[in-house]
């Protein structure tokens, strides 16, 4: 019997990534009350480039799912929480807080503490379920084209 091979994303996890990066430059920006480019520059490289690495981690989770890795542990993809798409609820809850620990110790390691800087709890949050789930939110951009046609069809939905 044939497995099914889902393909890899490399593009759209790329720009949904870098999106992203750049709503948490914001979200630093407004937080560290930045005053100069340079400043913003020298911050915020990191951020953009996890972002877009994390998005194509968690969006390709599947695609490694699919390789075969875990066809002898059948336990392990029982624990791993594997929906029907190929994602994997846990891998998604990993990720998202190995961003949230990389947010916090990046601001670890630069030294900045107290009053000086407090990232917000909630643009935390945010921007890494953003990150760790992008691989359940991606199947709906995919879907985007079907449901503009329906809504040419049906004139009722806001889309």
């Amino acid at each position: 019997m044939a497995t099914e091979t889902l393909t890899i994303h490399i593009v759209l996890p790329i720009i949904v990534g870098f999106i992203i990066g750049i709503v948490e430059a914001y979200f630093v920006y407004e937080d560290e009350n930045m005053t100069s480019g340079q400043q913003f520059i020298g911050d915020m490289w990191h951020g953009l480039l996890f972002s877009i690495f994390g998005v194509l981690v968690a969006t390709n989770v599947p695609w490694l799912l699919s390789q075969g890795v875990f066809d002898n542990l059948g336990f392990v993809k029982d624990l791993l929480m594997i929906d029907v798409n190929g994602n994997s609820l846990i891998v998604s809850i990993a990720i998202t807080l190995f961003m949230m620990v990389k947010m916090v110790a990046s601001h670890a390691i630069k030294g900045v503490s107290g009053a000086g800087f407090s990232e917000k709890w909630w643009h935390k949050i945010l921007i890494s379920s953003l990150i760790g789930f992008s691989s359940y939110y991606m199947v709906f951009i995919y879907a985007m084209p079907f449901v503009q046609g329906l809504s040419e069809t049906v004139p009722f939905l806001p889309f």
